[in-house]
């Protein structure tokens, strides 16, 4: 039977790349009408639970921490929207570790709030928290009242449901009239950097948005949107809307937009292939340092990449800094993780920062630490290697 689009329904998918690593067969299609990129099959939800992956690889998951960067951000979009004094009834879509319900009761002193959390590992975060009820279960798998909510947050959510579309338009019949969505994904345009070496179209993640396909989306589950995405936010779409009216069944075909995720994922792929190549001078570059002490920042997925695909030793590094990894795995590649706290100039001389959208953050932090410590960035060290290979 022919795949079919989950947003317009034509059966118009056409098979456009096939994710490195997947664990699910899993093949990432682009709609000939709409535009909407997407992957199948559709996640057959179990018990079971994978262990946590940090790879470069389409089977990252299960650390579950990044949710938590968006709160403040979400905040403050609720904030310029709506009366956070008044008494507010938030449903909070994928609640998690409870990131974002600690932060809006303490703004909202008079708002309740329902945490809807199916990950058993993490729902207990919200089953105490004060004027909040927790529901355990998926949102696919429950029926909430209707004209219930003022507001539906929804963080990093969309992207692992079985139908997005679905979704929004049941976010609009538990919403009260002019109720606010406050919706939060990952923005496909991050594909697009010249420096991406990591596997973006990972096992977990269903639905691939890029501004426009996410909000032709949620307008036509019944939405006006009020505030747009930041267009200079490579990593995230974040919107708000209002509930204004019914949700749309037939949805127009949109040929530039075909035509600009064709060219997004064809630029994607000849990029990974470009930096991955490099990444074994990117390792070359680092063995030269010896002796020197080099702390390594950023033990994710950038670093697994290094490792396995660069051939680099991590038993070179006198320190491998992650703040966030720290608190959910003892190591990486054998390596014992450690905290910032642990850097100093005694500790390093070399501090090497693998990471793209935190570097700006890192720098100052490792300047703060370790004043006298050379800094090397990962788009440097990148950059670098493609020229030497090239020459």
């Amino acid at each position: 039977m022919p795949l079919a689009c989950d947003f317009c329904r034509h059966e118009s998918l056409d098979c456009a790349y096939v994710p490195e690593g997947t664990q699910r067969g899993l093949k990432v299609y682009v709609c000939t009408h709409c535009g909407l990129v997407q992957s199948a099959p559709r996640i057959a939800r179990t018990k079971e639970r994978h262990a946590a992956a940090v790879s470069g690889g389409a089977d990252w998951g299960n650390v579950r921490y990044g949710k938590g960067f968006r709160t403040q951000a979400a905040l403050a979009a609720l904030a310029g929207q709506c009366d956070l004094s008044a008494p507010l009834a938030l449903l909070d879509v994928g609640s998690n570790r409870g990131s974002f319900a600690h932060a809006f009761l303490e703004a909202a002193p008079n708002a309740a709030l329902t945490a809807l959390e199916p990950d058993e590992r993490f729902a207990n975060s919200c089953a105490d928290l004060p004027r909040t009820a927790l529901v355990r279960a998926r949102l696919e798998a429950v029926t909430l009242p209707a004209a219930t909510f003022d507001i539906v947050h929804s963080c990093h959510t969309i992207e692992h449901l079985g139908e997005a579309f679905a979704a929004l338009k049941d976010h609009a019949r538990v919403l009260k009239d002019g109720g606010l969505l406050v919706l939060d994904a990952p923005n496909l345009a991050l594909v697009g950097t010249e420096d991406i070496a990591e596997e973006w179209f990972i096992d977990k993640h269903l639905f691939h948005f890029t501004a426009r396909t996410l909000s032709r989306m949620i307008e036509a589950a019944g939405f006006t949107i009020i505030q747009q995405n930041d267009p200079a936010d490579l990593t995230n779409l974040l919107f708000v809307a209002r509930k204004s009216g019914a949700s749309q069944d037939v949805i127009a075909a949109d040929p530039g937009e075909v035509a600009q995720a064709r060219d997004l994922l064809a630029r994607y792929q000849a990029a990974r292939a470009r930096n991955r190549m490099a990444l074994a001078g990117a390792a070359r570059e680092l063995r030269g340092l010896h002796p020197r002490r080099i702390a390594l920042w950023g033990a994710g997925r950038l670093f697994d990449l290094l490792v396995r695909e660069g051939g680099f030793d991590p038993a070179q590094l006198a320190l491998l800094i992650d703040a966030n990894l720290k608190k959910h795995m003892p190591e990486r590649h054998g390596v014992a993780l450690a905290t910032p706290d642990d850097l100093n100039d005694h500790a390093a001389d070399t501090v090497v920062v693998m990471s793209r959208f935190f570097a700006d953050e890192i720098v100052r932090d490792v300047k703060a630490r370790a004043p006298r410590a050379r800094i090397i960035l990962y788009a440097d060290l990148l950059a670098r290697a493609r020229l030497s290979s090239a020459a």
